[in-house]
């Protein structure tokens, strides 16, 4: 149940960044099914498509799409039935769409390891990857990320081969170098050949900006200097907008983050807060750079008692773990009701004032109307997620029986908030565990009628409740 309560909550999340994007690109609401005029998609499976691909000699385009993604939706409106992106994609590529969670979908985009909708994605003819491309630029911007992926498959020496002369044990540094430079440009890092370059090169050249972008663009596991040589360049390059120099600060800035959370891992594999004091403060430099600005100092309070409270709970710290928790749920759980009501009706009335110059064909939008559904109740769902999240976490993770009696109270507040059927599991798994079997059928069958009234998937909670019933 606790990936199905994550997806929950990352849905609404990227349905809430989906929205914002949209209605930047003032989307109109435009559908994936509407075939486009301009790019001609091959349908078929991935094998027929690769198959294709090699019979025309033709790499391959890949639209990376969901079915809730805005900016998808611009993207399909705005440049696939453009003349020019037309051209351009069916004379150089076989042209390809999946849906990211569903089919065979699901695979090609964990392969590929997207993490972000929509994703270009640019293959060669045996599938390895040639380029990628994040979001929507524009027609423009697709073009120009089109001629990035005709360069790439046109190189003398492709990643593809150089994967072959790797694997056949070409070590010599000029080699190393390209190939580590190929794998970062295409976000497909390889830290155990990161490794070897490393331990081939001076030290004192590692902080040269060619090798920090392929150290960015590989490292996946903690290395004390060339984190400090991120970090540092990353400190240099805050304010400079030059689109060249945002690449590579873009490029560091997820290095960075990646060490940082190798860092963390280390910190409880080893049981040591020493480290998470490092994390922490390389978090907060991170965040830094990415606003382009100081972190408030409540937000960075937050952050350092996220990263603890964490670290507690992993290393099984409880004596640690519930004071900080139990100061946080104190707060949650005094919040006056009229207080949180002022919050949800003045942050609303913001939205509306911001909502009046917004088209009508915005608003008429399924994105626009989720979004207003959600931000009529932003404090609410503030609240009632967090002891919700609280709640599941103890039932999780704690020992004790006062510990679950504790949980049940808080997730009876986020229920007096909200009835949904996240939270209402989220408590009858607590009566299950306190041994309340009856109260825990009645109540997850309560979340299993409110799934299917609202048209969600009940699978999950109705395998729970054969599970309590036993």
């Amino acid at each position: 149940m606790s990936s199905s309560k994550t997806t929950h909550l990352m849905r609404t999340f990227l349905i809430w960044v989906s929205f914002c994007l949209a209605v930047v690109a003032q989307v109109t609401g435009a559908s994936r099914t509407d075939e486009p005029s301009g790019i001609k998609f091959f349908t078929g499976s991935w094998k027929a498509l690769l198959a294709e691909a090699k019979r025309q000699n033709k790499p391959v385009f890949i639209d990376v799409y969901t079915s809730w993604c805005g900016p998808c939706k611009v993207m399909a409106r705005e440049a696939f039935p453009n003349p020019k992106v037309g051209e351009k994609f069916n004379t150089s590529f076989i042209s390809y769409q999946i849906d990211a969670e569903k089919g065979e979908g699901v695979e090609i985009a964990r392969r590929y390891a997207v993490r972000a909708y929509p994703t270009s994605l640019y293959v060669s003819t045996e599938g390895t990857l040639l380029h990628r491309s994040e979001g929507y630029g524009g027609v423009d911007g697709m073009l120009q990320e089109a001629e990035k992926a005709i360069g790439a498959a046109n190189e003398p020496v492709t990643l593809e081969a150089m994967q072959k002369d790797y694997a056949a044990g070409k070590r010599d540094v000029p080699f190393l170098s390209t190939y580590l430079t190929k794998r970062a440009m295409v976000d497909m890092p390889d830290s155990d050949a990161l490794d070897v370059y490393l331990g081939k090169i001076p030290q004192a050249d590692w902080s040269s900006d060619k090798n920090l972008f392929i150290i960015s663009g590989n490292a996946k596991r903690y290395n004390k200097v060339a984190l400090g040589l991120l970090s540092q360049r990353l400190a240099q390059l805050k304010a400079v907008e030059d689109p060249a120099v945002m690449e590579l600060r873009n490029k560091i800035g997820h290095g960075v983050f990646t060490m940082n959370q190798d860092l963390f891992s280390q910190a409880i594999a080893t049981e040591n807060e020493q480290l998470v004091d490092d994390v922490i403060r390389n978090n907060v430099a991170y965040l830094e750079v990415a606003r382009s600005e100081a972190l408030p100092a409540d937000i960075a309070t937050k952050i350092a008692e996220s990263y603890r409270r964490t670290f507690y709970l992993k290393t099984k710290n409880y004596d640690k773990f519930r004071p900080v928790v139990l100061a946080e749920v104190a707060k949650l759980m005094t919040v006056p009701a009229d207080s949180v009501k002022a919050r949800d009706e003045r942050g609303y009335r913001q939205f509306q004032q911001q909502a009046e110059t917004m088209p009508d064909s915005v608003k008429k939008s399924d994105d626009f109307k989720k979004y207003d559904a959600f931000i009529r109740h932003t404090e609410t769902n503030r609240i009632a997620d967090r002891l919700n999240d609280i709640a599941w976490s103890y039932y999780k993770n704690m020992p004790d029986k006062q510990d679950m009696s504790q949980a049940l109270t808080w997730s009876a507040k986020s229920l007096d908030y909200k009835r949904v059927p996240m939270y209402l599991d989220t408590y009858a798994h607590l009566l299950d565990k306190l041994g309340r079997k009856a109260e825990a059928v009645k109540i997850e069958q309560e979340a299993i009628d409110k799934a299917k009234a609202a048209g969600e998937d009940a699978a999950n909670y109705e395998k729970e409740l054969a599970d309590m019933k036993k």
